[in-house]
């Protein structure tokens, strides 16, 4: 990320980073970039690791790597999507549409699987100190920190990048857990698949959804959800999503075991007076409706980038979220538009994406081509 010299007066800001994922280690680079000391622990004794899954990079993502540096790494090991399509339970086409036609001829969208995603963020991050297996100790006067190694440094930022269950957020300042949102998603990759090259697919059915998204090289993830009131839906969860038919009853049979999780939000203020802040998913995760996970905590550590490197500390946290809340709470709000829908009976619903779907895709995603 390049930052003007002359509008950076505010440089050598000592941070510590708690958490080496995707947001932990893109703003350990941004910040190093920056002028900044940044330093990243990690509580896991071995890089984090997920079950194998993908993400969906739509061009707010792109655009927040190509300006963190990323753009050409991430390039080279993801796969480009062309087009998004939706269907409805009984298989007719609600809305299909090139994605050139929601974010400009120029813009371009992705899908990438995890663990390529993070051995960028490690490549680009070989330089930086980063200790795993250390957690916070104790934080002593005037910044200071002790880590569970036995080291004490002082530090001028504290920054929870830990997660939906966010240690820093929920044990350092008293924040709250996340709460359930009432669905359930299980998310895998298969191989062997010979069809939509280049087309992100949802498949709607009554109170479900399944999404396919291609990774190239015959391997494509696949991302089911159902609403499941308070808990884990009962039997094989195969079962509620076999009625889509082929091909996705032959994608259901390499989905043993299947990553699965209830999906839970976390919403609440999250910089804080002082020294520490959120970012990603420690600060506002959501339901993954409008794909947007990855791409709010990028944006994330761009702002907040700009903020510690423009202005005093106690004045950087508070603009840093002044900036990201109007954004982050816009799309909190079209997920719940979204998920909502779900309730609709499939007959209404699907008339309902048929006469307006297409417009509607076009509204709530252009919105995030403004810079944030």
């Amino acid at each position: 990320m390049i930052i003007n010299p002359a509008s950076r007066p505010e440089t050598g800001r000592r941070v510590l980073i708690a958490g080496a994922g995707i947001a932990g280690l893109s703003l350990a680079r941004a910040l190093k970039d920056a002028g900044h000391e940044p330093a990243v622990i990690e509580r896991s004794q071995d890089w984090p690791t997920t079950a194998d899954i993908a993400h969906y990079l739509p061009a707010n993502a792109i655009r927040a790597l190509d300006q963190l540096g990323l753009g050409e790494a991430v390039a080279a090991v993801a796969h480009p999507i062309s087009r998004q399509r939706v269907t409805g339970a009984t298989g007719r086409t609600l809305v299909d549409l090139p994605v050139a036609s929601i974010w400009g001829e120029d813009a371009s969208c992705a899908a990438i699987r995890h663990s390529s995603l993070h051995e960028v963020l490690r490549a680009a991050t070989s330089d930086l100190s980063i200790r795993l297996g250390t957690t916070i100790a104790a934080r002593l006067r005037d910044g200071e920190i002790k880590l569970s190694d036995g080291s004490v440094q002082p530090y001028d930022v504290l920054v929870g990048a830990d997660g939906v269950d966010s240690v820093v957020r929920t044990a350092g300042i008293g924040g709250g857990d996340s709460r359930p949102t009432g669905r359930w998603c299980w998310r895998f990759i298969a191989e062997g698949w010979d069809g939509e090259g280049d087309t992100w697919h949802a498949r709607l059915a009554s109170g479900r959804s399944l999404l396919t998204i291609p990774l190239g090289e015959g391997a494509v993830y696949c991302y089911a959800e159902i609403a499941s009131g308070n808990g884990r839906p009962p039997a094989d969860w195969r079962d509620y999503f076999d009625g889509f038919g082929e091909p996705i009853s032959d994608l259901l049979d390499q989905a043993c075991p299947a990553y699965g999780t209830p999906i839970t939000e976390v919403d609440q203020p999250y910089a804080f007076l002082g020294r520490t802040v959120l970012i990603g998913d420690a600060a506002h995760a959501m339901s993954q409706s409008m794909a947007q996970g990855v791409a709010l905590a990028l944006e994330d550590v761009l702002v907040l980038t700009e903020t510690l490197s423009s202005l005093p500390v106690r004045e950087a946290l508070p603009a840093y979220e002044q900036r990201r809340a109007p954004r982050i709470a816009w799309v909190r709000a079209q997920n719940h538009r979204r998920d909502s829908a779900g309730g609709l009976t499939p007959a209404v619903r699907d008339s309902v994406l048929r006469l307006t779907g297409r417009r509607l895709v076009l509204a709530r995603q252009r919105a995030l081509l403004a810079i944030p």
